[in-house]
């Protein structure tokens, strides 16, 4: 009886904590050695209301998946590095590419990044 008890009770715990095989994962960060590009802020709000839209963006490029439920035959993720990730903000926000975000340009960022 104590056995089968015990028996269930690793059953139960299996069941509620199942675990994950991997047999090959990578992740590659794109444009890693890329400089991050000077700008300037009309004011400390449109700096914070600039990093606040760019911190939802995503960095992800792309990848491969291949596998079953709870085996992980191959991933490959590519992501962006975060300098890569605010440059690209940055050419987006910065409509006339002047160097220097306004708040009417945070603005517009904002909205078009929801």
């Amino acid at each position: 009886m104590r056995r089968t008890t015990t028996i269930l009770a690793a059953c139960a715990l299996l069941g509620a904590a199942p675990g994950c095989i991997t047999l090959f994962s990578k992740t590659d960060v794109l444009r890693a050695e890329e400089a991050r590009r000077p700008i300037q802020f009309e004011s400390p709000a449109v700096a914070e209301q600039f990093h606040t839209a760019m911190k939802e963006q995503n960095g992800t490029v792309g990848g491969a998946y291949v596998g079953v439920p709870f085996v992980t035959l191959y991933s490959r993720h590519k992501t962006l590095s975060e300098v890569a990730i605010f440059n690209d903000a940055v050419i987006r926000c910065d409509c006339d590419q002047n160097g220097f975000i306004t708040q009417a340009e945070a603005e517009i960022y904002a909205k078009v990044v929801k």
